[in-house]
């Protein structure tokens, strides 16, 4: 019997694992270096964190895990190093005028 909910593929999931992973690793290294960490709640939001330095200069950080092609022009990629591929991220026109910056987190 089919639900109105929209069922998450096993994909997503992994995708999801991926980023939550990610995040955590990155606030992790983040307090560890002294930063205030906080994270946001709404998933709409642009930003992932606000990190205070202790001069309180504040920062607002979008986390995102790197990714690889996997094919490239139809060619498997996969007897080629790691980090050969790396997919591109650029901030939104939002995160831009905004002042959010991206941090790259790599998730083995």
């Amino acid at each position: 019997m089919k639900s109105d909910k929209q069922i998450i593929s096993d994909r997503q999931k992994k995708t999801s694992i991926k980023g939550t992973v990610g995040e955590y690793e990155a606030i992790a290294k983040l307090t560890n270096e002294g930063y205030c960490v906080v994270k946001s709640v709404d998933p709409a939001c642009p930003f992932d964190i606000v990190i205070v330095d202790k001069n309180g200069k504040i920062q607002l950080i979008d986390i995102k895990t790197i990714t690889y092609y996997k094919n490239l022009k139809g060619k498997s990629l996969k007897d080629k190093p790691k980090g050969s591929y790396k997919i591109h991220r650029s901030p939104t026109k939002e995160q831009k005028k905004l002042g959010i910056k991206l941090m790259m987190v790599d998730y083995d």
